[in-house]
Order: structure tokens, then sequence, then C-alpha cells
């Protein structure tokens, strides 16, 4: 701010002109004199003209300390290379950096993963270890499976098995960890029969060379008929994990899946005289076995919605060596019969996707519900093998899938 005083060019004169002069000059020096007081009472430092100084520093003072003065305010200058910050003994007396994360549900103190003071906390706190058991009941149905061989009946089709499923795994150091998983045994089995003293219950079932009409003649206008079909499922894995704040966990490992399947069909015609029994018996039994062997990858991710309520997602991918194994046995009057065995090895794969929701009942205690969808690719089903055709059945047919539909409900405990 720059004050100009513009006085009369005779501001000498003598006489009551020249009083007007001199009370003039005197309320200026007055107005300057307020301003400067004004702003050195409530520490302005904005005045103009006032230029920051160093201040000289002492021949004893330590290096890089010093002062700037800003008007009439003081101001001391540490050099950054002379701060020092002495550690404290207990850490002074550790060697090795801490491994950091999730820790251990037993005590207040965990704020991270799935407390319920999540999100809040420390997620830099010392890890403790912690294992962890998994008890799941799956309620799945065997899907595409439906089958009939006459077109007289059809079988019941699956219903829902429940299914249980174990885990047992641990994690030593928050990050790293390991866990073993049985799931089974499942078994779908579904079922249908007709009877008719008149006759005329029919067949899909047609013959191929070298067989002809006769060799199916139990079957073809039957008084009686009958077919089931089993299905049994069960595996086990073995995997490494890694775990990202008790959010994420990705996993790798290996896998075995066992499954089996098992139709039986059998007819009765008790109005054509057979040549070996009264009547003309007929039966068809087709079994299947995989064993599927491999590697797999997976995921399981949380996301908290409320404070103890999380939404979950599960997915799991493999591919297998299917060594799958076939016997089929059909019979006519126990004068036609075929039989075939034969065993070979495919390539599988497998896709398990999940969801679901979870609630945090305390601090170790977790219960879950959700739905779950199995779907394996390239192995032996026990209708596969024969097609509805009697005649050119030798190698075993790996070309089917696997599908099963459901919902899981389950518990998981912490220590």
């Amino acid at each position: 701010m720059k004050i100009q005083l513009n006085l009369p060019s005779n501001s000498v004169a003598s006489g009551a002109h020249g009083n007007d002069v001199w009370h003039t000059t005197t309320r200026a020096i007055a107005i300057l004199l307020m301003i400067a007081g004004y702003n050195s009472a409530w520490g302005q430092t904005a005045l103009i003209g006032v230029t920051p100084t160093e201040a000289t520093v002492p021949s004893n003072t330590a290096t890089g300390s010093g002062v700037i003065t800003l008007g009439t305010e003081n101001y001391t200058v540490v050099d950054a290379s002379s701060f020092v910050v002495t550690p404290t003994a207990d850490r002074a007396a550790q060697s090795n950096v801490d491994q950091v994360g999730y820790q251990s549900c037993q005590t207040q103190s965990c704020r991270g993963g799935r407390g319920s003071t999540y999100p809040l906390g420390n997620l830099c706190a010392p890890c403790e270890p912690f294992w962890y058991v998994s008890v799941e009941t799956l309620f799945m149905q065997r899907q595409d499976g439906t089958y009939s061989a006459s077109p007289s009946f059809e079988m019941d089709g699956y219903g829902f098995e429940a299914i249980p499923r174990l885990t047992i795994g641990c994690v030593p150091d928050c990050i790293n960890g390991c866990e073993l998983t049985f799931t089974g045994v499942a078994d779908w089995k579904q079922s249908g029969a007709a009877s008719n003293p008149a006759g005329g219950i029919g067949t899909f079932l047609t013959p191929a060379s070298p067989f002809g009409p006769d060799d199916i003649s139990a079957f073809s206008d039957s008084t009686d008929q009958s077919q089931s079909l089993e299905a049994r499922y069960w595996s086990v894995e073995a995997n490494k994990t890694m775990v990202g704040y008790e959010v994420a966990r990705c996993l790798c490992g290996i896998r075995y899946i066992n499954y089996e399947e098992l139709y039986n069909y059998a007819a009765e015609d008790a109005l054509t005289p057979g040549g070996i029994t009264p009547t003309v018996l007929g039966s068809l039994t087709s079994e299947t076995t995989n064993h599927l062997i491999g590697g797999q990858v997976g995921i399981d991710l949380l996301y908290p919605i409320c404070r103890r309520g999380y939404t979950d997602f599960r997915a799991r991918a493999g591919v297998f060596a299917n060594f799958a194994d076939m016997d089929f046995d059909f019979r006519n009057n126990l004068d036609t019969t075929l039989f075939a065995d034969d065993d070979t090895i495919a390539v599988s794969g497998l896709i398990e996707v999940a969801g679901g929701l979870r609630f945090q009942v305390t601090d170790c205690l977790s219960i879950r519900a959700g739905g779950e969808l199995w779907w394996l690719s390239g192995i032996a089903t026990a209708t596969d093998q024969f097609r509805n055709q009697i005649g050119g059945v030798g190698k075993t047919r790996t070309g089917s899938d696997f599908f099963v539909a459901g919902g899981t409900l389950g518990a998981e405990f912490r220590y």
C-alpha cells in the first residue's frame, strides 16, 4: 500500500493558511502510525516493503538450523538431513521385517477380514496363523439325464440328493495356505416299469448286423418291462491357497473325481413261447466308470454388504485325464448274447460356479446359503454306449456331459 500526501505549494505560508498545512501533516503521520500498530498487533506479515531475511547463524549453532523472519514473526528452520528419529528399544532389537496381514479372529484386535468391524481396522497388524473347517450340505440334482428305452413308459427322473462337502485348511502366514476338500458320495437314481397282460409294450431298441428282429423279440412286444438308471459321484481335492485380506482367495491344486453309471433294462413276452424258457426273456446291462485325475484352479471372493453380512462367489475350473471303462451285456431268451468290455483315456473338463450369502455369527463362526452349478464334459455314460442299437457296441464312448444344479447350506469355523 502506497500513501501519497498532496501538500499545497505554499505550505510554508504564515497565518491561518499555514496552520491548515500543519494540521494536515500531523493527521497523515498519525494515520501511518495507526496502520503500523494494527498490523503488528494482529500478526499480519503481508506488509508491503518487508522482505524475508535469514538471520545470521552463530558459529556455535548446529548445521542446518536457522531462523526466517517475516515481518515481526520469527520461524525456526531445520535441515532434513539433521532430523534423526531414534527407534524404540523393542523395534531396534529386531532384525527382520514382520509379516503383516489378517489376525486370527480370537481377539478383539482382529479388525480385518470377516470380523464384525470390517472394513475398519489395522491391515498392518502382525499375523497369527489360523485353521478353518467348513461343513456344507449340497442339495444337488443331476440334469439332462432323463432317459427311456421304451415309448410305452418313462422313468421318473432324478431327484435332489443331499451331498456332504467337508473342507479343512490352514493359513500359517496370512497369505499362503493349503486346504483339503472331500465332496460326496452322491447317488442319483431313476426307474420305471410297465405291465400289460395283452402285450404291446414296445421298445426303441433296433438291431444292427449281425443281429436281426428276432434277437430283440423279448423287447419288441412285451407283457412286462422295467428299467433303471443309477449315477454315483464323489471327489477329493488338495489345493494350495493364496489369501488377500480375507476378501479374495486364489487356489490351485490336484483333484480326483469318480463318476459311475449303471443302466438296467429287462423285458418279458409271456404270449410267445420261448425255446429254452416258457416265455421270452430279455435283459440289457450297461455300466461305465470314469476316473478323472488332473489339475484345477479356483477363486473365492467375499464382498461386505452390511456389518455382519457378505455376498460370496466361488469358481473352479480344471482339466483332467479320464480313465474310462465300459461293460455291456445283452441277452435275449438266453440264446442271443452280446458282451463288450473296453477302456480308454480321454480328456475331460470341469467348471463349478457358486454364489450365496454369508452371515458372521461370531468372530470365529459364520453360516452360508447359496446356489451351485457343476458341469463336467468328456465322460462315459451308460446309455451313450449303445444308443438304442444292439450291435456295433465295442469301443468306450466319452462324448457325454454331466450337469448338476442345486443349493447349498453350511457353516465355517475358524480358530
